[in-house]
């Protein structure tokens, strides 16, 4: 009988470990990696990683936002656009209006924080669809910033945003390391801390968090307003690496951000995952596109197997609340 338990204790421990989102997702990635070194050595090279690690500075910064939006149950589509937006403020505040850094940037944060905001108090307050609500306000964000770059990049920058975007620290950028930063802070905050036991209280179990004394329309209202600081973060970063703001930049960026979010481990159902998880996840698409690239696969079939993988990602989180259940 000992024996059959120690091999049960075992085979929990496995099945544990493999369901693991941080674990489950390496398996795949470290597969992708080797066929890609294969095919081509250049995969496999420190300047390569770093490309990829640079790139991925922009979108992992906005999806660490949409992660905790997913977490408390709801959606943010308008984070690709509202880092476009909040990228235009800023560039207008730099170089048309010339003004110091810290002012164009805290008006930047301040667009993003404000359409987050607006976000939470339709979803929160007046119980809109999510859906609906952040595509509106991701149309909103296009036609701003249209209106006010006149359709054109924003720009010049002064100087020393070209320094501090061409600086080069472990042959990484400025960019990468704030990004760490903010991966830091929130996989503390939503690990150990009680607003993050709260984002996933009030995503896991919407009548069980009122019943605790949960105030679940603030929660998910800073969701939002978190979700769009970030993304306003984000279009900030990506406009002073190009020095100019762009107002072409962002469409698309909120389903890569999702994708991430969902081959991480955080489920759609809300109230589950890791910042942790959402790291790895936002690795695995950068890593994939990279790949394909090196692989000279065509641009529309990249789309296609990023949207496959996204598709899969959901498939393996249904499957995984199965064998969850049956195991409880």
């Amino acid at each position: 009988m000992e024996i059959i338990k120690n091999e049960e204790k075992k085979q929990n421990i496995f099945v544990n470990l493999f369901m693991s989102p941080e674990v489950g997702i390496l398996i795949p990635l470290i597969i992708l990696c080797v066929i890609t070194t294969i095919a081509n050595p250049m995969f496999l090279t420190v300047n390569n990683f770093s490309v990829i690690l640079i790139y991925a500075t922009f979108m992992g910064v906005i999806a660490i936002g949409q992660s905790v939006v997913i977490m408390s149950g709801e959606i943010d589509l308008s984070v690709g656009l509202n880092a476009c937006f909040s990228g235009i403020v800023f560039g207008y505040f730099t170089a048309i209006l010339q003004m110091h850094p810290v002012i164009s940037i805290l008006a930047g944060i301040l667009a993003g924080a404000l359409i987050g905001c607006l976000n939470g108090y339709l979803v929160s307050k007046f119980g809109l669809v999510n859906f609906v609500t952040t595509l509106a306000t991701m149309f909103l964000c296009w036609g701003l910033a249209v209106t006010i770059s006149g359709g054109r990049p924003v720009m010049p920058f002064p100087t020393y945003y070209l320094h501090f975007a061409m600086a080069k620290p472990f042959n990484l950028s400025w960019g990468f390391f704030i990004m760490l930063a903010i991966f830091i802070i929130m996989e503390i905050v939503i690990r150990y801390t009680t607003i993050g036991r709260k984002v996933k209280a009030v995503g896991g179990n919407k009548e069980a968090a009122l019943m605790a004394g949960v105030n679940v329309m603030k929660v998910k209202w800073c969701a939002y307003i978190l979700s769009g600081s970030l993304a306003a973060v984000g279009g900030i970063l990506a406009a002073i690496s190009m020095n100019a703001a762009a107002p072409d930049f962002g469409p698309g960026i909120e389903f890569r951000t999702i994708t991430a979010c969902a081959v991480g481990g955080i489920s759609f159902a809300g109230g589950s995952g890791t910042i942790l998880g959402v790291g790895i996840g936002i690795l695995f698409v950068n890593i994939l596109s990279n790949c394909l690239q090196l692989l000279r696969v065509e641009v529309n079939w990249q789309l296609v197997i990023i949207g496959f993988a996204l598709v899969l990602s959901v498939i393996l989180d249904n499957l995984k609340k199965e064998i969850q259940s049956r195991n409880v």
